[in-house]
């Protein structure tokens, strides 16, 4: 198992703005019967901060075998965060 920079946070472990889990990303409440009601949770906003990442729990690193197929990320051409020595998944 190789530690690798998690792929949600980048690396940073904490304040990881995620795709709200009320309205997945719509922006609208999906409870309501007003089709255009604003999602109580994001306020319209679509996405919510996170104190700390719910993929890596705040450690800013995850495990190969905890990657799944949405992993894609961006990384330099060595598969390495800036300022990070462990390399992306």
């Amino acid at each position: 198992m190789n530690a690798c920079i998690c792929p949600t946070c980048h690396g940073r472990g904490e304040d990881v703005e995620v795709d709200c889990s009320n309205c997945h990303g719509s922006g609208y409440d999906p409870n309501e019967d007003n089709c255009f009601a604003q999602c109580h949770d994001c306020y319209g906003e679509t996405t919510v901060v996170l104190d700390v990442c719910p993929r890596c729990g705040g450690s800013g690193e995850i495990t190969s075998n905890d990657l799944d197929s949405d992993g894609e990320v961006e990384a330099d051409e060595h598969g390495r965060l800036e300022g990070n020595d462990a390399p992306y998944c």
